[in-house]
């Protein structure tokens, strides 16, 4: 249980308690990734409300912690019940993970009980960009096994093959190795691949084809995401251009990237030698965004990023060119940040 992020939290926007309901918040303050149960601080007590139905589960992996635990239903009633027997005159949540009608019910009683009631978006993005050592090696297994998953694949890779047949595939390499995928694998062949976000399809693959692939898996609850842009048999001269300007284009953020540096230089740095190489509009999404518990997290790395890399944050480079009705190439890897540089985490072959 992360209790000073909790107090951290409560000073910095001056309430008495803070409620969190989303699993992606309440796996990075307890640790477990299981849904169905809500974390409310409040006067430097913790407490767990969760239904009946987890309860045994709850009690299973919370064991001795010195928290308080509710398996009373319904939940939202049980936060006003507690707060009102402490006594507590605010409650600050996060709308944006907060289930619709859990929020409107909680509004509603805290505003009968004249319990003020804080809504702040964000609450825990700027504390989740530095990861912690324990998360470090989190994500430095899942991009092990991804990067390990992709190497797999590309020797598999041949002409007859669909892209639906590769998404499975690594769906099911994932499921060997015990995790999930973090993100739906993409899986982009031919002038599919020219579209960043493609759905994988029934395209089969055809020889001398290019294939996209942009995947992830997620270990103890943290994500890897790891983009390959394979050609099989041979390359054309144009392929081989851009191919080489995208990968010239992240080498280069790559190589000086480090703590200190502003993060707008990432982007400004990649789309420099895209545009430079003459495919200026081709280059369509900005160059990176942070991993962690969730697959886009803070820091993003774009031409308007405020604020700077700091050590320990976890971010991708992707840079890429996509040419509508041919093709596209994008390569992205996972990194984390140090003082003087950066350590790759992904590592599957190019």
């Amino acid at each position: 249980m992360k209790e000073k992020i909790l107090k951290k939290i409560l000073g910095k926007y001056q309430t008495e308690s803070i409620l969190f309901t989303n699993v992606k918040e309440t796996s990075y303050l307890t640790g477990a990734e299981f849904d169905g149960f809500w974390l409310l601080n409040a006067k430097d007590n913790t407490h767990i409300i969760c239904s009946k139905m987890i309860e045994n589960q709850i009690m299973e992996y919370f064991g001795k912690q010195n928290i308080r635990m509710h398996a009373e239903s319904p939940l939202y009633k049980t936060v006003v019940k507690i707060l009102k027997q402490d006594k507590i005159n605010s409650l600050l949540i996060n709308p944006k993970y907060m289930n619709a009608a859990d929020f409107i019910l909680i509004n509603e009683n805290l505003s009968h009980e004249k319990i003020n009631l804080i809504k702040k978006t964000g609450v825990l993005d700027s504390l989740r960009i530095i990861k912690g050592t324990v998360e470090v090696e989190n994500l430095k297994k899942a991009c092990q096994i991804v990067s390990e998953v992709c190497n797999t694949v590309k020797e598999e890779l041949k002409p007859g093959l669909s892209e639906i047949d590769i998404h499975y595939r690594v769906i099911e390499l994932f499921a060997k190795n015990r995790v999930t995928e973090s993100f739906i694998p993409i899986i982009a062949s031919g002038a599919n691949s020219a579209n960043p976000h493609h759905r994988s399809s029934n395209r089969k693959i055809i020889e001398n084809d290019i294939v996209m692939m942009d995947i992830g898996c997620m270990y103890n609850g943290y994500c890897s995401d790891l983009t390959r842009t394979y050609f099989l048999d041979k390359i054309n001269d144009k392929q081989k251009k851009i191919w080489n300007i995208v990968k010239s284009s992240q080498n280069a953020v790559l190589k000086e990237i480090k703590a200190g540096l502003p993060l707008s230089w990432a982007d400004k740095t990649a789309r420099n030698i895209i545009e430079a190489a003459g495919y200026k509009d081709k280059f369509i999404h900005t160059t990176g965004h942070g991993v962690g518990i969730e697959i886009h997290e803070m820091p993003l790395l774009a031409p308007n990023a405020e604020g700077v890399f700091l050590t320990h944050m976890a971010v991708t480079v992707e840079p890429g060119i996509y040419i509508e009705g041919e093709f596209g190439v994008r390569i992205e890897d996972t990194i984390l940040i140090k003082e003087n540089g950066c350590e790759m985490l992904t590592s599957a072959v190019y």
